[in-house]
């Protein structure tokens, strides 16, 4: 009997982890003045409190040549269904190209009390969007 107990609470400490504690991708691109643009990235919690997120990141050209890197922070996301997305921002020049690569480098984080790294883990995943083509009538 008690080893049926321990096998079903195992089994359950397995079926509460989350695939991905946190999934991202790049929503947008603003212009943001002064020859910079503004590279948004949304992040979705999946439901899980995260704090002090850190993405390490570098944006790379077509032809491979590192043109920006930076470092997305958020403090705190997610621990309600209000909080679970929230937008980030990087700016730079060579986000204005709409043909980079980005890739992240490292990506730390407080998921649910617990520090987490989410590369190793791999509790991290980039959403590949693709926006709407959006027409006027004419």
């Amino acid at each position: 009997m008690k080893a049926i107990i321990l096998i079903c609470i195992t089994i359950s400490s397995f079926l509460t982890l989350p695939a991905y504690a946190v999934e991202f991708w790049h929503s947008n691109t603003v212009w943001a003045g002064q020859g910079q643009c503004s590279a948004v990235f949304s992040f979705d919690s999946e439901m899980n409190e995260i704090i002090d997120l850190q993405l390490s990141v570098s944006a790379f050209n077509q032809v491979g040549e590192e043109v920006a890197s930076g470092v997305i922070e958020i403090a705190h996301f997610g621990q309600s269904s209000a909080d679970r997305y929230i937008d980030a921002y990087l700016e730079s020049e060579a986000f204005c190209d709409e043909q980079l690569t980005i890739l992240v480098k490292d990506a730390q984080a407080i998921v649910d009390g617990q520090p987490i790294n989410l590369l190793k883990s791999k509790m991290i995943s980039a959403r590949d969007f693709k926006p709407f083509n959006i027409r006027m009538a004419q």
